[in-house]
């Protein structure tokens, strides 16, 4: 795992704010944490269930953050084992805990 993984994937389990370069971690009081790689919602956890979300962009960046944060995941969709949530879903988990 990256350097920057494991200080993602920390900020993730603590529920702290964290970014650096392309991946932040946002935590809201409202307890709800979320992952953004660039402006794309990878990850969220909310009342502790997770989604995982890889925006259209299967590449490999975005496929070792999502295995980082403990998806099943694979860049070749024949072995792709994570269920992935849609990004309009994504945003509206994020704008809906943003305010409470």
């Amino acid at each position: 795992m990256k350097k920057i993984e494991e200080k993602m994937c920390a900020a993730v389990a603590a529920g702290r704010w964290y970014k650096n370069s392309n991946t932040e971690v946002i935590a809201l009081s409202s307890g709800a944490v979320f992952v953004k790689l660039y402006d794309t919602i990878i990850y969220a956890k909310i009342d502790n269930k997770e989604f995982f979300c890889d925006g259209g962009f299967n590449t490999v960046t975005t496929g070792s953050r999502l295995r980082a944060l403990g998806a099943n995941y694979s860049t070749n969709e024949k072995k792709n084992k994570c269920t992935l949530t849609p990004s309009n879903k994504m945003y509206n988990m994020y704008y809906s805990h943003l305010f409470r």
